[in-house]
């Protein structure tokens, strides 16, 4: 494809706001359209929705050209527009394969977020069907794109805290495992494949072995304390169903030995709060939702979040502190990223944009792949260690 000319993409499940009532996360409104709309790589030329109705509605929401973007109703028919070169899937998990098996079928390439699909088998079967087909693929892991990440590396790389040794990293999530939100509630069904176990670990996982190597050996635990739940209004946080049944681990212990021979811990938990959406005590005497710290024989790097727990979505700099200590001075000093070319966007937009930029310099490349960005066969390594856990802890 020539650098000139534009990737044309068709966007599925850029849902318009039909009700105050909130349903998902809207991901494709908040972090795929900020990008495509400037873009000077890609523009935007389809929306897929349930209904071709709905996907008319999205293109009045958000204001965008019926004249150069056109609303579909099914997978199918988007498939079949010829102006459509990449198929950008923003769903829920496990309609994923849904959406995108008529496009990979008809040749065009394919973006999925992450999780690919429900489960290891039906990813397996996408991965499978991109290799067979030749067409280009890539997931929605964009965390390894984060300008402090790419700060960090070099600082190790460099030698800056010595031999690398260890690493912990504690995420403490923002809601009671006892409660959730009414427009999350199919984060308590195992089978949908988006909750806490396949969305969150796996992403804090992505930057863990970005920085310090891929997984060699692991042992984990995974422990649902909460098999029945209450759902709450987002807004009144009223609970509105009681004892809803859920059967997702609501803790996650993971420890490994990384290829660099980094002996790795890791522990997703649930925090103390009255309903989801509530402050936690963490964060009146300032104890960080994440902490991230890497040992090395001469020194330290501390990575911490004060504010969500969640680094999935990007971060603005000043919302991670990082810090480097190291023996040899004795003193804690301050690691700031480089300026984000991205602070234009929304938060949630700037490592999607450095992803949709990778694969666009990737389909450049006149000999195939020489830009490395996610694909299907990455993260299908992520799905069979996700399978091997739940196995093993007897989901």
């Amino acid at each position: 494809m020539a650098s000139q000319q534009k990737i044309r993409v068709g966007l599925i499940g850029l849902n318009a706001p039909y009700t105050d009532i909130p349903t998902g996360t809207n991901w494709a409104a908040h972090a795929h359209l900020p990008y495509l709309r400037q873009s000077s790589k890609y523009e935007l030329v389809a929306l897929q929705n349930s209904s071709t109705e709905r996907a008319l509605q999205a293109i009045r929401a958000y204001d965008l050209d019926p004249d150069r973007v056109k609303a579909y109703g099914t997978p199918e028919d988007l498939a079949n527009d010829p102006n459509v070169d990449l198929v950008v899937c923003s769903v829920r998990a496990d309609r994923h394969g849904g959406a995108l098996i008529p496009s990979i079928k008809a040749g065009k390439d394919v973006y999925v977020e992450w999780p690919m699909e429900a489960n290891h088998a039906k990813s397996r079967e996408l991965t499978d069907l991109v290799r067979a087909r030749g067409v280009r693929n890539v997931v929605g892991i964009q965390l390894g794109y984060t300008p402090l990440l790419t700060k960090i590396k070099t600082l190790i790389a460099r030698g800056a805290i010595g031999r690398l040794e260890s690493s912990t990293f504690l995420q403490t999530t923002e809601y009671s495992g006892s409660a959730v939100p009414s427009h999350l509630t199919y984060q308590l069904d195992r089978k949908v494949g988006s909750n806490p176990v396949t969305v969150t670990f796996p992403h804090a996982l992505e930057i863990i072995t970005e920085v310090l190597g891929m997984v060699s050996s692991h042992q984990s635990l995974l422990v649902n304390q909460y098999p029945e739940v209450d759902v709450v209004d987002p807004a009144t946080r009223e609970v509105v169903e009681k004892a809803r049944p859920n059967d997702v681990p609501n803790q996650v212990v993971f420890d490994a030995v990384l290829e660099s021979g980094v002996v790795l811990t890791y522990k997703l938990q649930n925090a103390a709060t009255i309903s989801p959406g509530a402050k936690t005590a963490n964060d009146h005497a300032r104890l960080p939702f994440l902490e991230w710290r890497i040992f090395g024989s001469k020194g330290e790097i501390r990575i911490q979040r004060f504010k969500t727990w969640s680094i999935n979505a990007g971060t603005v700099n000043d919302e991670w502190e990082a810090n480097i200590w190291r023996s040899e001075d004795g003193d804690w000093l301050e690691v700031k990223a480089d300026p984000d070319e991205f602070q234009h966007l929304p938060i949630p937009a700037r490592n999607i944009g450095r992803l949709y930029e990778a694969f666009a310099a990737g389909l450049d490349a006149q000999k195939g792949k020489e830009v490395w960005y996610p694909d299907f066969e990455h993260a299908l390594k992520t799905h069979e260690l996700l399978d091997d856990m739940y196995r093993k802890n007897g989901f």
